[in-house]
């Protein structure tokens, strides 16, 4: 009776075990994986096998003859292209805590966006929002906020055409204001401050181009106003200093001053707008008025005719042959622009002062023998001299202007 149940229990285990095997080899993944991946292939294989292999595999159009299987395979396609089309013209769902839902979302390369007008929140590649606002066909038209890939403001303002176009404001990756005020295709243009990023206004006054240009003043880093005058292409024009008053000068810079007076030389250091200026006594002027005549600029780039030059030869390309070139000795004003200038490819001129009033020293000596080489160009009104480190040198190090 024993070997009766035994048998009877072996065959349904045989049973079962197979049925269960069977059953989990049909519940398996790998097994749908490789179910679809061979009807997908047979399906396509059929459906893009165009070749014809009796006359009933044509339809009769006219006078030609049209393969079934290809004209199948078109309207696949074309029934594939137009699901796509649905879901690339609707608009993704608005997502909780991105503006409240009030506005489609898109993302940026969304076929619908190019048809819609109206307020719109739009994605970028990584799903992240990139701009919330107005658009118009596709691009970024009214007014809009972008965003950087942090979630960041990096714009806030007027768009048009996807560009920076009216008022707005621009900031740094740490969430500071940058810049406020007018925009022309993504460049400051017409009034506006720049702020440094620990949020002091650094700049304020008239843009083009995205540069400084035309009247404008300059704060330091306390907020105090140090320079008040014109602007080109981001620099202050120096020019405007020869043949004032020192006075009136004072009118336009007002930030840390530094004399150096000699027995008939003095020169004035404007440390926060890296230049010195040679001051000269009223007994040498009708109204016995002292007053400047030569600025140097302490830096080895010069701007004229809307470029920004560095090179001696792209100098003598501008303002034409030099008037003079060569080594000459330098006077105090001189000598003590070289020192400002703090060249590392030059010593320093040796110099003996005296402290007076504060920021005020008397020079009872410097090297009178010290000598640079110089390129000299007259232009519009003015003599401009460059000083080299030697004749041979590609650049400048600082020029002056009188």
């Amino acid at each position: 009776m024993n070997q009766f149940f035994s048998i009877i229990i072996n065959t349904l285990r045989a049973r079962f075990v197979s049925l269960w095997t069977k059953a989990r080899y049909w519940l398996s993944p790998t097994f749908w994986r490789t179910k679809g991946v061979q009807t997908l292939r047979a399906f396509f294989t059929r459906l893009f096998d165009f070749k014809p292999r009796h006359k009933n595999d044509y339809y009769g159009m006219l006078r030609w003859l049209v393969s079934k299987r290809l004209a199948f395979a078109a309207i696949v396609i074309v029934g594939v292209m137009a699901v796509w089309y649905v879901y690339a013209m609707s608009p993704l769902s608005p997502r909780e805590g991105e503006g409240g839902g009030a506005a489609p979302t898109y993302r940026y390369k969304s076929l619908a966006l190019k048809f819609y007008s109206g307020e719109a929140r739009i994605l970028d590649a990584a799903d992240r929002t990139a701009f919330v606002g107005m658009v118009g066909k596709g691009r970024a038209n009214g007014p809009g906020t972008l965003y950087d890939p942090d979630g960041g403001l990096m714009y806030v303002g007027e768009f048009k055409n996807s560009m920076y176009e009216g008022q707005g404001e621009t900031y740094y990756p740490g969430g500071a204001v940058r810049y406020k005020g007018m925009f022309s295709q993504n460049l400051f243009q017409g009034g506006g401050a720049y702020y440094r990023p620990e949020g002091t206004v650094e700049y304020e006054g008239e843009f083009a181009g995205g540069s400084r240009q035309g009247a404008g003043a300059l704060y330091n880093a306390g907020g105090n106003l140090v320079f008040s005058g014109n602007f080109q292409m981001g620099r202050i024009v120096f020019e405007e200093f020869i043949g004032k008053t020192t006075a009136a000068a004072t009118a336009m810079y007002s930030g840390r001053v530094v004399s150096y007076n000699g027995a008939d030389e003095y020169a004035v250091h404007m440390s926060d707008i890296n230049a010195v200026y040679e001051s000269l006594s009223g007994e040498q002027s009708l109204d016995e008025e002292w007053k400047i005549g030569r600025v140097y600029v302490l830096t080895d780039t010069f701007v004229k005719g809307g470029a920004e030059l560095s090179a001696i030869s792209d100098i003598k390309a501008v303002l034409g042959a030099p008037a003079y070139l060569g080594e000459t000795w330098l006077t105090l004003p001189d000598a003590v622009a070289l020192n400002q200038s703090e060249q590392d490819a030059l010593a320093p001129v040796a110099m003996e002062t005296r402290p007076g009033f504060e920021d005020v020293y008397s020079v009872d000596s410097y090297d009178e023998n010290r000598r640079m080489y110089i390129y000299v160009f007259p232009s519009d009104g003015f003599v401009y001299t460059f000083y080299c480190e030697s004749g041979t040198a590609p650049g400048f190090l600082f020029y002056s202007a009188e």
